[in-house]
């Protein structure tokens, strides 16, 4: 009854932002990007068509424009490639949720499906240059929500949002095995996302809570999995998390609230000396999904259910939004987003009522490992 309860409120809640996600607030490419046009790269890889005449990707230089009078500038992201079909209908709708973006070791870019059926690949990796998806991992029971590489071993991590579970394996599928299961302080975990430390200790999102019952924790775990610290409670629905450039506090997002929290922590990383609410927005029926970071220590963060990120410096001053456009018929679910570390350019994984979908843009200032969840 647990499972289902979690599974049906985020479900719940990712329908809601669908229905009310409203037109897109661009121009948007009229091209369909289509099914599955042949294979390419790595055994078991499969290419799909991109949109063809999106040319929003703005090239070397930072690509804000507009915002006159003080307006934040509008970043316009491009479409890569679709990465994944419309899986089958599911309780989240007849919709495909793609999150957990992160490069790997190999350079690939490696994301997670949370619709995807039993039996169907629940990780899976793309090659930028060619454009080739190919499966890592597949099981009848999951549901990861994120996934990041451990600075301590390389290895991925996978929040099994469904099943209470962090799950580790090797970049090519194999050494799969679960590193934490089971309750924290008494109660159930909801895993969400997940970031790490320099030595590869891992800080998860609890998603539990509403505004009128804020339930929701922020949990530590040592790097192999064990002693399970609840670092802070009573959040709304916390998502997104990630350190800041210095690894002194963390930024935790509450999807219910429209709130991005900074959280300073001790020396030894196993407790908050301090916290605040950094920043706010006027979310409507739509929610705060996944963060990011960047070298200057802005903050990017997924409205999900909309086609913007939103960006802070650490002043709290929105500096610029970043808008993904939409078919113009279709409905999208931009959802997570990782800044390759080392480039100005991150990448975003977006979902919907006719697949995923992999876009980009150009940052305000260069990716750190904290961008890619704390991996290298």
């Amino acid at each position: 009854m647990i499972k289902r309860t979690r599974r049906l409120t985020l479900a719940a809640a990712l329908l809601a932002a669908l229905a009310v996600g409203g037109a897109a607030v661009v121009p948007t490419a009229t091209a369909d990007p289509g099914g599955a046009v042949g294979g390419s790269g790595d055994s078991g890889s499969v290419e799909y068509a991109d949109y063809a005449g999106d040319t929003g990707y703005a090239g070397p230089a930072a690509p804000a424009s507009g915002g006159g009078h003080g307006t934040p500038p509008v970043i316009r992201a491009e479409l890569v490639s679709k990465v994944a079909p419309l899986d089958p209908p599911s309780p989240f709708g007849h919709l495909t949720v793609l999150e957990g973006p992160a490069f790997g070791p190999d350079g690939r870019l490696y994301f997670v499906n949370l619709t995807g059926a039993p039996g169907q690949p629940k990780i899976l990796k793309f090659d930028l240059p060619t454009k080739a998806v190919t499966p890592v991992h597949a099981d009848a029971t999951s549901g990861y929500s994120s996934l990041q590489f451990s600075p301590a071993d390389g290895k991925i991590y996978a929040t099994d949002f469904h099943n209470g579970e962090i799950d580790r394996l090797n970049p090519d599928g194999s050494g799969f095995e679960t590193v934490f299961a089971g309750p924290v302080a008494g109660r159930p975990m909801v895993p969400d996302d997940i970031a790490f430390d320099k030595a590869g200790n891992m800080y998860i999102t609890d998603y539990h809570g509403t505004p009128w019952s804020p339930t929701g924790r922020v949990v530590r775990l040592d790097a192999d999995g064990t002693d399970p610290i609840v670092l802070q409670d009573g959040l709304s629905g916390p998502n997104g998390i990630t350190f800041t450039p210095d690894f002194t506090g963390v930024w935790v997002s509450e999807y219910s609230l429209g709130r991005e929290n900074h959280f300073a922590l001790a020396p030894d990383g196993k407790s908050f000396t301090d916290g605040r609410v950094g920043m706010s927005a006027n979310i409507g029926l739509h929610g705060f999904d996944s963060n990011t970071v960047d070298a200057a220590g802005n903050v990017y963060q997924v409205v999900i259910g909309t086609d913007k990120i939103l960006v802070w410096n650490q002043k709290g001053d929105l500096i610029a939004t970043v808008v993904v456009p939409y078919p113009q018929n279709g409905k999208r679910l931009v959802s997570n987003l990782a800044i390759k570390p080392g480039t100005n350019t991150a990448y975003v994984t977006v979902g919907g009522d006719d697949g995923g979908y992999i876009y980009r843009f150009r940052t305000l200032a260069p990716g750190i490992p904290q961008s890619n969840g704390g991996g290298a």
